[in-house]
């Protein structure tokens, strides 16, 4: 970081930080793609709100240090709802008015776990062999440390393997997954090795 920003007004650095904390929550997971001027100008539009409610707060006399928090806090609240909903309400309003089908997310590998409305049910991995690899019930595994599953930008995959279905072999399940001494056991999958990636998801 470079130590011109250290010399600037506090009020100024406070934007700044609360800006880019919460656009670095708002756009999670899906930012690999942004420029250095989109997040410049995301940085400066979230900044916003932490300049609006530290100027509200001095001027009805709040304490410097109190009107900081709180405006950082209140910054970092706007950029979780942006997440959770307004990402969403924004590309409907988008595709009713005819404006665009697209969206900001990098790929539709993305899309299909960016948004937080849905949890994923079920993922099945087909691999390049014809072998697939399932996890028919994702909420079993919701507290495991990659739970309930993880997708990879380079399109691998880990998930908590309970089922596996090999070209003509009886399906088998697999019962020692979840270990009461040991934990759960993760199956990392090479994005090389998968030839199809199937999701449930469901409403929260």
């Amino acid at each position: 970081m470079p130590t011109e920003l250290l010399s600037l007004p506090w009020q100024v650095q406070l934007t700044l930080a609360s800006g880019y904390a919460a656009y670095a929550l708002a756009y999670a997971g899906i930012r690999s793609h942004h420029q250095t001027i989109d997040v410049a100008f995301a940085t400066l539009v979230f900044g916003l709100i932490a300049t609006f409610v530290t100027a509200g707060l001095m001027k009805v006399g709040a304490n410097e240090i109190v009107a900081g928090i709180l405006a950082f806090v209140l910054t970092i609240v706007a950029g979780a709802i942006w997440r959770m909903w307004g990402r969403v309400f924004f590309r409907s309003a988008m595709r009713r008015l005819k404006v665009s089908q697209a969206d900001d997310d990098p790929s539709a590998w993305k899309a299909m776990f960016s948004q937080t409305k849905y949890d994923v049910s079920q993922i099945a991995v087909q691999l390049t062999d014809g072998t697939w690899l399932r996890c028919d019930d994702t909420r079993k595994f919701a507290k495991a440390p990659f739970g309930p599953c993880v997708l990879g930008d380079n399109g691998d995959v880990i998930l908590y393997l309970s089922h596996e279905d090999a070209p003509d072999k009886p399906s088998k399940e697999l019962t020692t997954v979840i270990d009461d001494q040991w934990g759960y056991r993760a199956t990392y999958i090479p994005g090389d090795k998968i030839a199809r990636v199937a999701v449930r998801h469901r409403s929260r």
